[in-house]
């Protein structure tokens, strides 16, 4: 990531969550930083649980990290976090350098709608993934 790269944080990425909520039993899609931070928010999804979503899908990622030890690869960031619910799951992927995507579909895990959803979502990281990374924060005042 360069210096002039545009970046989550500094772009306006609601377009692509906007994109990953048309596909079918899509119901919201946000983009997060790895501090639990939202981005971008899909249309019609209340700002409280963007926020509740993103600190906890942070939360998930970072549980993923302290667990990788058990399948011997300690500190290893999951490419991706799959919560199976009663007739719908939640996906959340690593997207670019300290973000993830989380999306919600309105169908269980091993469904054609969840199957879909996921595809679309890895193709828009993939095709998006500098834009989809945001800086490193640094205090007030700091350079």
């Amino acid at each position: 990531m360069t210096e002039n790269q545009p970046t989550a944080d500094t772009v306006d990425m609601t377009w692509v969550l906007n994109r990953l909520k048309e596909e079918q039993g899509v119901l919201h899609a946000v983009l997060l930083s790895s501090e639990g931070l939202v981005l971008a928010a899909s249309d019609g999804l209340e700002r409280a649980v963007a926020e509740r979503t993103a600190a906890n899908a942070s939360g998930a990622f970072s549980i993923g990290r302290g667990i990788s030890e058990f399948a011997e690869t300690e500190g290893a960031t999951p490419n991706k976090i799959i919560i199976d619910l009663p007739g719908n799951c939640i996906l959340v992927f690593g997207a670019g350098h300290r973000t993830a995507v989380a999306v919600s579909v309105a169908a269980e895990m091993t469904s054609k709608e969840a199957v879909v959803a996921s595809a679309a979502t890895i193709k828009a990281i993939k095709g998006l993934r500098p834009s989809l990374s945001a800086r490193e924060r640094t205090a007030y005042g700091t350079s």
